[in-house]
This record gives C-alpha cells, structure tokens and sequence, in this order.
C-alpha cells in the first residue's frame, strides 16, 4: 500500500486493486466538522459525495473519475447515464471545492470546482 499526503490531514490510500481516503483531524478520524453528505445520482441511484466546505474538499465516490491517461476529469467509470452524470457534476461544481477526490483515478488537487465545470459543460 502506498500513502500519499494530498493536504496536511488529507492522504490518499493506494492499494493493489482500488484506494480509499483518510481525513485525519487532530488526534482522531473524523470526516470533520461541518460536513455535508450531497445527492448526485450518475454511477447509481442515491450516490452521494462527502463536502468538507471548511477544507475545500470533496469526496465524489463513483460518479466522477480522473482519467489514467492525462488526469482530465470525467464521468465516472461505471456510469450509464450521461445526462445525469453531467448533472450530478454541474452540482458538484457549485460547491467550489479546491480539493476533488474521486474513486477513480487521481485526485484533483487544486481547482477542483472549475475542472468539474469543466466536463459538465464539455
């Protein structure tokens, strides 16, 4: 496994197959104060993302990845229906969050709210 600091109390789990995230604040893990669980259907009904609005950072599950191949973001893997992906993104986007993490692919790292703008609008 390898462990990728993204932010001071943000690390990105990488595992043979898949990879997870922790949110280490202070002496316990916690998702942090003030956070807010957002509907985004796309990958499944009832997906959701995870908004850390005091951190700028947003966790998006399934319904959004970065590509393997330039990082560019994009639907999410498993997603059937587009129009509901592009959606989902465009609410995410209005989050503005600086920090994107995906289930999928690489972590957007900075600007995350505009490269989700981005491929909802492309």
């Amino acid at each position: 496994m390898d462990v990728i600091e993204l932010l001071p109390r943000l690390h990105l789990l990488r595992f043979l197959v898949g990879q997870a995230y922790l949110w280490h604040d202070g002496e316990v893990l916690d998702v942090g104060g003030g956070a807010h669980v957002v509907h985004v259907p796309g990958h499944t009904h009832g997906s959701i993302a995870l908004q850390l609005p005091e951190h700028g950072v947003l966790f998006t599950g399934d319904t959004v990845a970065a590509s393997p191949v330039d990082g560019t973001v994009m639907p999410g893997v498993l997603n059937l229906d587009r129009a509901a992906v592009l959606a989902a993104c465009r609410r995410l986007a209005e989050l503005d969050a600086e920090v994107a993490c995906f289930g999928h692919g690489d972590p957007v790292t900075r600007r995350a709210a505009e490269a989700l703008r981005a491929m909802a609008h492309a």
